[in-house]
């Protein structure tokens, strides 16, 4: 009695230090949702397709974390919560709606009443079941649509697929590979084989079975969903990999999310201490993010189609897991509970999935890159009647319009190439994550990196061909000059290529936007920069109406104004 006695105050203690220790985890899940936020704020301004990618992910990760530990640091005090609920369920018990609705003998009462029932497997079960599938397929149905109508959201498709063949590096497409192999179908077979091998090995037949149906079953829903919709991959020039089938979804995305989250799922209710089952969620998101991002860097699919993938894997993994949790507390099947405990043994799987992935990934994937043999047009001659067909506006990654090409180049790259450097300009390096970071530091404690990215823009949902800089008195990478070039898709009449381009100066740094992003505060004058940059080359004014005197906004939200008129050059 005196041990019984004594044990209720430490389990008590317990609880309510378990009810702080997930109230804590809410707040930094609270933190890292608003830092996550202004991620992807920043990255969109900066066009970092991978790590906009990522920081959209770990949103969604990261709201998933605060509502579990919100739901679990009340449901600690259990006590007081049941109190608490008993009492207002008390109240609602005599209100004269809730009565006329509780002894209401029509139908649809009758059927609505049982949809929350607890003690039966049709009742609050099915109905949380359906209600946390029906989200993620609803907006699976909006992007599907969006996708089949050529929405918004394929124009940042086709941007970020052009973008891509720019910022990749060795490095990466070798962890990207690996990463794609963890969905490959080889990996998959092996996966799901093992797993239902180790679950038929500890009477777990139900749930052996289970993860062999739920393993056909998406890829056949990801099939029947990439007939119908049959979606054209983004083109050869811009891939590593090469795929013919439909595009939209991703079918290694759907694995990763629903096949994967089954064992991972199993594999939660497995361990028994808290940091084993946030480990065991934490491992489940990063392959979803890490196969979802490979797919996109590879040149395979188009950023909705991991989206759209995700979506409706969310919806089938909801609705097995709903179904695996109703067949473990009611006898639906056979007139007996399942149960959902494989044993911890099952932590092998994931293991061998990735060691075999490691393995696997550069013999049987070898990643090409496939130059692009652009299309060009003649101009019959360079007045202003021939120019006039010519892209007009730079774009960001959304499609918004920003400044007007003030330059109309015409010449060979290496002339291109020769005229800048020769008068000191210095070519700006690819936007890849290691230089794009590099920026990022170099320009926050006032140094100078000379050939520094410049944030990606893009004009007919094309990214600048080439950049150059120059750096002023100040010599620091907060204040420079720059020119962003883009391939016109024309030659003139000599044969050479016509370049466009526009110029602005970097007057410091700024904090733009109510999220405050950090960026380059530019000179609203930028015809004062072309001017400069005209100068600055050595060739005379040779002005031309190319559009109207106008003003507007950047990227980052900076006014603009400009005459109108651009400088045709003709190269030495």
């Amino acid at each position: 009695m005196k041990t019984a006695t004594t044990g209720h105050p430490t389990a008590a203690r317990r609880k309510g230090r378990g009810a702080v220790a997930h109230l804590l985890l809410a707040l930094i899940a609270l933190v890292l949702i608003a830092a996550s936020l202004y991620a992807v704020r920043t990255l969109s301004l900066f066009v970092s397709p991978m790590l906009f990618l990522a920081a959209v992910f770990l949103e969604v990760v990261f709201i998933a974390v605060l509502v579990y530990a919100l739901i679990r640091a009340l449901a600690r005090p259990s006590a007081l919560l049941r109190s608490l609920g008993a009492s207002a369920w008390g109240g609602l018990e005599s209100n004269e709606y809730v009565v006329r609705f509780r002894t209401s003998g029509s139908p649809w009462a009758r059927w609505l009443r049982n949809r929350f029932r607890t003690d039966a497997s049709t009742g609050i079960w099915l109905t949380a079941t359906v209600v946390v599938a029906a989200i993620p397929f609803g907006n699976f149905l909006g992007l599907a649509a969006t996708v089949i109508t050529h929405g918004p959201f394929t124009q940042v498709d086709q941007r970020i697929a052009n973008l891509l063949p720019l910022v990749r590096t060795p490095g990466e497409t070798s962890f990207f590979t690996a990463a794609t192999m963890l969905a490959n179908a080889q990996t998959l077979i092996l996966v799901t084989v093992l797993a239902a091998v180790l679950l038929w090995w500890r009477r777990r037949r139900f749930l052996a079975a289970t993860v062999v149906a739920t393993a056909v079953g998406q890829e056949m829903l990801y099939f029947l969903v990439k007939q119908i919709v049959h979606r054209a991959r983004p083109d050869s020039s811009l891939a590593l990999v090469i795929d013919t089938t439909p595009s939209f979804p991703s079918g290694h995305v759907m694995r990763t999310t629903v096949a994967y989250g089954v064992i991972a799922y199993l594999l939660f209710k497995a361990f028994r201490s808290t940091p084993a089952k946030a480990a065991t969620v934490a491992g489940w998101l990063l392959a979803v993010l890490l196969v979802a991002m490979s797919r996109v860097y590879l040149g395979v699919h188009w950023a909705t189609d991991v989206w759209g993938s995700m979506l409706l894997g969310s919806a089938a993994l909801a609705a097995v897991i709903g179904a695996l949790e109703i067949a473990a507390r009611f006898p639906v099947i056979r007139g007996r509970r399942r149960t959902v405990a494989p044993g911890r043994i099952l932590a092998v799987v994931p293991a061998v999935g990735v060691a075999f992935a490691l393995v696997a990934a550069p013999l049987l994937l070898h990643p090409q890159a496939r130059p692009a043999q652009p299309g060009t047009q003649a101009l019959p001659s360079l007045d202003q009647s021939s120019l006039s067909r010519l892209p007009v506006y730079s774009e960001t990654l959304t499609g918004e319009h920003m400044e007007p090409a003030s330059f109309i180049l015409v010449g060979t790259q290496e002339q291109l190439v020769h005229t800048f450097e020769s008068r000191g300009w210095d070519e700006a390096d690819r936007s890849t994550l290691a230089n794009t970071l590099r920026a990022f530091a170099v320009g926050f404690q006032g140094g100078q990196y000379p050939t520094a990215p410049v944030t990606p823009s893009f004009m007919a949902s094309q990214p600048e061909a080439i950049a150059f800089q120059k750096a002023t008195a100040a010599n620091t990478l907060r204040q420079r000059h720059h020119i962003r070039i883009w391939r016109s898709g024309y030659t003139a009449p000599d044969g050479r290529p016509v370049w466009e381009a526009t110029a602005s100066f970097d007057d410091g740094i700024e904090f733009a936007g109510a999220a405050k992003v950090p960026t380059h505060h530019i000179d609203p004058n930028i015809d004062a920069e072309r001017s400069y940059i005209t100068g600055s080359l050595g060739y005379p004014d040779n002005l031309i109406a190319f559009t109207h005197p106008q003003m507007g906004h950047n990227g980052s939200g900076d006014e603009f104004f400009t005459d109108g008129r651009a400088e045709l050059l003709t190269l030495r």
